[in-house]
C-alpha cells in the first residue's frame, strides 16, 4: 500500500481528459447521500480584471480598435460561474457534468459517463463516455491558456476513452489511452484572453463539438512514461475535414486561402491531423513542462511550442489566509510556416491587415502570480502578457507592422 500511495503522490490518477472539478483538484466540500445514489456539488465564480495595453475611450478607442479588441479601457467582468455535479451511480460509475453560467448565456461546459476499476495496487481502469476534453488536455496553472492548448486541446469534444494507468515499480508510472471523437468544427479563438471581448485577433482552432452535414470521426492516442515526478509523453490524432466547418471555413478564415498551391482543386484537401510531446517534472512544489504541437488543416500546416516553470512555495497551513504563493513564467510560439511564402500570384497567405490576423506568427511571453488566500476557496491570479506578432511579408518588401496589444488582469476565483 505504501508504494500505491508514494506513486500517487507523484502523478494524478488516470484521467481521459482534464478535470478541473475531479477530486484532485477541487475539495468535494458538499455531498449529499441517498440510499443508492451520491451527488457531489461544486462550484467556481471567476471575476476579472482586464486591460489592454493602449488608452481607451472616446478619442482614443477608433472603430479599428473597437472591432479588433473591444475596447482598450480596463474591463472588469465575470468571466465565469460554473455548477459541477458529481452523480455517484455506484462503485467506480458516475456521470459528471459542468454547467457554465456568462451574463450572456449559458451552456453544458461538459458531461460525460465515467467508469474507473482500481482494484490492484500496480493498474487502474479508466474510460469515459461523452462531452468532454481530449485525453491530452492539463492544468495549465495560468487564466490564460497557450496558443497551442486553444488550438487544439482546450474545447470539448463527444468522445469514448479508455485509459490504463500501471505501475510497475516504485514511483515509475505507465499511462496508456486511446479515444475515438467525432471531429470538433473549425473556429476561431482570441489571442487575448478574455472571452467576452471578440475581435479579429484571432488563430485557427478546434471548437466545441456540434453536429453538422459530413462529420467524421478523429482517432487519437497518447501514451507517457513518469519516473520520480518527470515525465515524457506523445500524442497523436487523425481524422477528416468536411466542407461545412472544415475546408469552407479554412477559405472563410483565411482571406489568401485561395492563393495556396491546390486550393482551387475540385476536391480540396481534407486533412486534419495533430501531433505532438511533452517533458516535464512535476513534484515537490515544482511544475515544469514544455510542450510542442504540429498540425495540418487542409492546406494549413502550423507549429507551436511552448515551455513554462512554475514552484509552489508552502507559506503556512492551508487553513489560514495567504497560505501559499505560486510564480509562473511561459514563453511561447506559434508559427504558420507558409504564411509569408509568396505564391504565384505574388500574394502570401498574410498580410498586415488585422482582419488577416489568423495568419500571423506569434511570441508570446506570460508571467503570473497565483495566491492561496484562504483554504483552497479563494484564489488569486495577477498576469501580464508581453505578445509580440510576426504580420510581414519580407519577399514583398513588406515589414512587421507591430500591434498593441499586451495584456495584465487580476482575477479573483472562489471554489466550493
Amino acid at each position: 500500500m505504501s508504494l500505491l500511495l508514494l506513486a500517487l503522490l507523484l502523478s494524478p490518477v488516470a484521467n481521459a481528459g482534464f478535470d478541473e472539478f475531479s477530486d484532485d483538484f477541487a475539495t468535494p466540500n458538499i455531498v449529499i447521500h441517498s440510499e443508492e445514489l451520491t451527488l457531489t456539488l461544486k462550484g467556481e465564480l471567476e471575476v476579472e480584471l482586464h486591460d489592454i495595453e493602449g488608452k481607451g475611450g472616446p478619442g482614443y478607442d477608433s472603430n479599428t480598435d473597437t472591432l479588433t479588441l473591444g475596447t482598450r479601457s480596463p474591463i472588469v467582468e465575470i468571466d465565469t460561474f460554473w455548477l459541477a455535479y458529481r452523480v455517484g451511480l455506484s462503485d467506480g460509475l458516475a456521470v459528471n457534468s459542468a454547467v457554465e453560467f456568462t451574463t450572456r448565456g449559458a451552456r453544458v461546459g461538459s458531461a460525460w459517463l465515467d467508469w474507473r476499476q482500481d482494484r490492484s495496487e500496480r493498474m487502474e481502469h479508466h474510460v469515459e463516455l461523452g462531452y468532454h476534453t481530449p485525453i491530452v488536455a492539463l492544468d495549465r496553472r495560468t487564466e490564460r491558456y497557450p496558443l497551442a492548448g486553444t488550438a487544439t486541446w482546450r474545447s470539448p469534444e463527444l468522445h469514448a476513452a479508455y485509459e490504463l494507468a500501471w505501475r510497475p515499480a516504485r514511483a515509475v508510472r505507465v499511462d496508456l489511452g486511446g479515444s475515438l471523437a467525432m471531429m470538433r468544427p473549425l473556429s476561431l479563438a482570441g489571442v487575448q484572453e478574455s472571452t467576452s471581448q471578440t475581435g479579429t485577433i484571432n488563430i485557427l482552432t478546434y471548437g466545441e463539438a456540434r453536429s453538422y452535414s459530413g462529420n467524421a470521426p478523429v482517432a487519437g492516442g497518447r501514451g507517457r512514461l513518469t519516473v520520480h515526478g518527470a515525465f515524457a509523453e506523445g500524442f497523436g490524432f487523425v481524422g477528416s475535414l468536411a466542407a461545412q466547418y472544415g475546408t469552407d471555413s479554412l477559405r472563410s478564415a483565411f482571406p489568401n486561402y485561395r492563393e495556396l498551391p491546390g486550393a482551387a482543386a475540385e476536391d480540396p484537401d481534407h486533412r486534419a491531423w495533430w501531433w505532438g510531446g511533452r517533458v516535464g517534472y512535476d513534484a515537490h512544489g515544482a511544475h515544469l513542462l514544455a510542450e510542442g504541437i504540429l498540425t495540418r488543416e487542409g492546406l494549413i500546416r502550423r507549429q507551436m511550442a511552448y515551455a513554462q516553470a512554475s514552484y509552489r512555495v508552502r507559506l503556512r497551513d492551508r487553513d489560514r489566509a495567504v497560505h501559499f504563493l505560486e510564480p509562473v513564467l511561459r514563453v511561447e510560439r506559434y508559427r504558420l510556416p507558409d504564411g509569408a511564402v509568396v505564391q504565384p500570384s505574388g500574394r502570401a497567405l498574410r498580410s498586415t491587415a488585422p482582419i488577416n490576423a489568423v495568419s500571423w506568427d506569434w511570441d508570446i511571453v506570460t508571467a503570473a502570480l497565483l495566491v492561496g488566500v484562504w483554504r483552497d476557496l479563494v484564489l488569486v491570479r495577477a498576469e501580464a502578457d508581453w505578445i509580440d506578432e510576426h504580420n510581414g511579408v519580407p519577399d514583398l518588401d513588406q515589414p512587421d507592422e507591430p500591434f498593441r496589444n499586451d495584456e495584465w488582469r487580476i482575477q479573483v476565483e472562489v471554489r466550493f
